[in-house]
């Protein structure tokens, strides 16, 4: 029988952006992963960027060369060459995963501003995977601008970077919210499905965290899954960065509506880690 809970947390569609890095190349692969387990639809989507192509077309507009380190002109035509073949990568590797793990799947590209059009998209979505840095890759693990706006501004987000997967212990905030309750399903499915340990964070003044903690028991049990609870007073986002560091490995999700989740202290907070992150709204 299917609770109202579960309902609520129903995935059918998970966008992937995709920009041959390898940060969403791992992100495509989680989303593959969870497409899986939810049989949901894995959508591919490539952002042939309007603003490079603009700037390619500037008579003083340079690109440097990635293993000779000389700069030399840029043109509209080479730039749009080097987009198509991005795009025919990302749509063979969404195809690979795809078929991997047999759902169904479809890509397309357009034009535009990336964050503008990633957002856009996303609304037609029930979850958005990502990478946390995009392409051309950075060597610094800080939040991409379309990551912190995705995070900001969409609905229910996953994002990851390379070399990191969903295969790990699950540590989930619960505040008791709506979006708290969600998130704490959508973490029990994970802990469940890879057979992981998942942890519960009580989101909680002194006086209401063991109610808190019997109410996570009762929804988690619904789930079969048990859980090692955890509680620290006056918890700051400082204090949360620290957990999840001495964890090392660890998947984190997100979600309620206190202020440790408010958008500055999620920003906050995926600046200061590099664990894979799924905000559940």
């Amino acid at each position: 029988m299917v609770s109202e809970h579960q309902e609520e947390i129903k995935v059918q569609r998970i966008l992937v952006a995709l920009d041959a890095s390898t940060h969403s190349l791992a992100a495509l692969e989680a989303a593959a992963e969870l497409a899986a387990r939810r049989q949901a639809e894995l959508i591919g989507l490539f952002v042939e960027d309007v603003n490079l192509v603009r700037l390619a077309g500037l008579p003083f507009a340079r690109e440097v060369g990635g293993a000779s380190a000389t700069a030399r002109p840029m043109s509209s035509d080479s730039v749009e060459q080097a987009m198509r073949l991005q795009a025919a990568q990302a749509r063979r590797a969404l195809a690979a995963a795809a078929e991997r793990v047999h759902v169904s799947w479809s890509f397309r590209t357009v034009r535009g501003q990336v964050t503008a059009s990633v957002l856009s998209a996303a609304l037609e979505a029930d979850l958005l995977a990502m990478g946390r840095v995009g392409w051309p890759l950075s060597r610094r693990t800080r939040l991409g601008s379309t990551a912190r706006a995705a995070m900001a501004a969409a609905g229910s987000v996953l994002l990851l970077q390379q070399g990191r997967n969903l295969s790990q212990p699950v540590l989930v905030t619960y505040d008791g919210s709506p979006a708290g309750k969600q998130a704490l399903l959508v973490a029990a499915q994970l802990a469940q499905v890879s057979e992981d340990d998942l942890n519960v964070l009580l989101l909680a003044d002194s006086s209401s965290v063991e109610l808190l903690k019997e109410e996570a028991t009762t929804l988690l049990a619904e789930q079969e899954v048990t859980a090692d609870f955890h509680w620290l007073p006056q918890m700051t986002v400082q204090k949360l960065i620290e957990m999840v560091r001495a964890r090392e490995d660890c998947v984190l999700v997100l979600g309620g509506e206190g202020e440790l989740l408010a958008a500055e202290a999620i920003q906050e907070l995926l600046d200061g880690t590099d664990c894979p992150v799924m905000l559940v709204r």
